[in-house]
């Protein structure tokens, strides 16, 4: 009978101190495993996630990880606001005294949510649909298609804003009449994850609540109520969590345009004193830019660098300073992950070596039969290794089906979908290092076994 033979039938024979070692190896390593799966898919995530973003431009005076988090991620609230003349002065590529080549700028206006989730409603123009793209890839749609809001139409309704507000504070006899919220303009294009949570299909009506939902405060704006005219193709990234409106819809909520002029106010004024406005004070979250080459973007980085409105902030750098911080919390997790493994190890050795007294019988008639103190400690490391590989490998298993199990939740929780079937090379090598570690820990079992007196231990009652 071959050792791995013998291994494998003390293994059976008991079963239950067998299977309990086992489960204390398989929580040990699906802990490990399941740490690693989801840093690696974050990193991924949040690295994929900032393809199409070279450059997002925010406010002044908020941090760059804010701007970035918030904009890309829809973690937390808008950090701020700054003019409009800024996404102009994109637009056109003059920033300050020097021209800049850009593939596209596009400017978000955010503020308002949708449906318990909290799926951020985003005030853009149809260049998110036209212009953007992920790589040399534009967003695609699963179902329906984009709503037309541009330029020309921005501009004509800052215009008509702007003429308004400058009336209202100068208390003009006569009011210019307020523009009108267009019945082409009340249509949404939202993101897969959207459709998928809400069982959303084309034709459905999504309300904007101002805040989020459940928050003090929040309250819905039925005014501004939209159709569903496209659903947005999976991206794996934080666009399927989002509803895209044309920025007239938000502009002309009840209740936006009070807070939505930030006019150069002179010094020692309140941007309420000024009596006139000006459409370039219209005031927006966000501009997404994308520099068509490395000229443009130091162009950009140096002229906002100086620019008291606005700055620029680049993902490609910011974002692996964030994920910094998360590995090193995955490491710590790591780390007592590997804990845990030791202790599981060290249960085996105590498993093993408890039942080193009632084996002595049947090692001592092996030892008779001719097996020798190397064959011996063959067979009792080798059920240290196989209770540690069936525990390893079973504990890999438990990970991705915990994965599959709870991939809906984690998405809802942290934004990361979990690919449960993305087994890596690494869970190979975790396995391989399992099952070694169970055999070291099975060394002390061995030598005692491999040292049992035959003669003393022969007899039916020793």
């Amino acid at each position: 009978m071959r050792l791995w033979s013998i291994s494998l039938r003390s293994v059976r024979i008991r079963a239950v101190s067998s299977s309990l070692t086992a489960l204390a190896i398989l929580i040990a390593t699906a802990l490990y495993a399941a740490i690693m799966l989801m840093a690696d898919q974050t990193r991924q995530r949040y690295e994929g996630s900032i393809c199409g973003f070279g450059s997002v431009v925010g406010p002044k005076d908020a941090s760059q990880l804010e701007i970035v988090l918030n904009t890309i991620f829809h973690v937390g609230h808008a950090p701020g606001l700054f003019r409009m003349q800024v996404y102009d002065d994109l637009r056109t590529g003059r920033i300050g005294n020097r021209r800049a080549k850009l593939r596209y700028a596009i400017p978000q206006a955010r503020g308002d949510s949708f449906s318990p989730f909290g799926f951020p409603v985003i005030g853009t123009t149809d260049a998110m649909f036209t212009a953007f793209a992920r790589g040399e890839v534009k967003l695609a749609f699963a179902d329906g298609g984009g709503w037309q809001f541009g330029d020309t139409e921005l501009a004509q309704l800052a215009q008509e804003l702007a003429a308004r507000e400058t009336a209202v504070r100068q208390e003009t006899a006569t009011l210019p009449p307020p523009p009108q919220l267009r019945p082409e303009w009340r249509q949404a294009v939202v993101g897969s994850r959207v459709a998928r949570a809400l069982s959303m299909d084309l034709g459905a009506e999504i309300v904007p609540v101002h805040g989020k939902p459940g928050e003090f405060g929040s309250h819905e704006h039925p005014e501004a109520a939209c159709k569903v005219v496209g659903i947005l193709a999976p991206t794996n990234s934080p666009i399927d969590n989002s509803i895209f409106v044309p920025l007239g819809v938000h502009f002309l909520v009840e209740g936006h345009g009070k807070g939505a002029w930030l006019p150069e106010t002179p010094p020692g004024k309140s941007p309420n004193d000024v009596l006139e406005v000006k459409p370039g004070d219209l005031a927006l979250s966000a501009v997404i830019v994308d520099p068509l080459d490395h000229f443009g973007a130091n162009i950009l980085r140096r002229e906002l660098s100086t620019r008291p409105d606005a700055q620029a902030t680049w993902p490609a750098d910011v974002v692996p300073k964030f994920l910094q911080q998360i590995g090193s919390i995955a490491d710590v997790l790591a780390v007592i992950a590997w804990l845990v493994l030791f202790v599981a190890a060290v249960s085996i050795a105590v498993a093993i070596y408890n039942t080193m007294n009632e084996r002595r019988r049947e090692i001592a008639i092996m030892r008779s039969l001719g097996a020798t103190r190397t064959q011996i400690s063959a067979i009792i490391l080798g059920e240290a290794a196989l209770l540690s590989f069936l525990g390893a490998v079973l504990g890999v298993l438990a990970c991705h089906l915990a994965a599959w199990a709870l991939r809906g939740v984690v998405e809802e929780l942290t934004g990361v979908w979990l690919d449960w079937h993305a087994f890596a090379v690494r869970e190979l090598y975790l396995v391989g290092g399992v099952t070694v570690l169970g055999a070291v820990a099975g060394l002390l079992p061995a030598i005692k076994g491999s040292f049992t007196q035959v003669a003393d231990n022969l007899a039916p009652n020793s």
